[in-house]
């Protein structure tokens, strides 16, 4: 799932829950990404009492994260999870454009893992 900076942290939840993930990624108008948000930012959020109807996400998303690019093999993205010890990894064509969110699981239904 995607949602912009400007949507609301309910809307959000509301998205990452619907398609059963942990994570969902933060874009601009052109689907470039800037952010994620994981089920960890949740928690944090929740527990520093922030208002969920009115924090936005851009407020709230990790402007740090990893991601690979399209080219990449399979093997090369796990190991990066692995290295960085996180469970879901942005997908990205040159242009920095959010192609898809690969994820522990994707890699273990395909036997990488």
């Amino acid at each position: 799932p995607l949602v912009h900076s400007d949507t609301l942290l309910k809307d959000a939840l509301v998205e990452m829950s619907s398609k059963g993930l942990g994570v969902t990624a933060v874009v601009d108008d052109g689907e470039r990404l800037l952010g994620i948000f994981t089920d960890g930012d949740v928690r944090r959020a929740l527990d520093a009492g922030v208002d969920v109807g009115a924090t936005r996400m851009g407020d709230l998303m990790t402007r740090t994260f990893k991601s690979i690019g399209k080219d990449k093999l399979a093997a090369e993205a796990l190991a990066l999870m692995e290295q960085c010890k996180i469970n879901a990894l942005p997908v990205l064509d040159q242009g920095g454009r959010l192609i898809g969110i690969m994820n522990m699981h994707d890699l273990l239904r395909a036997r990488v893992v």
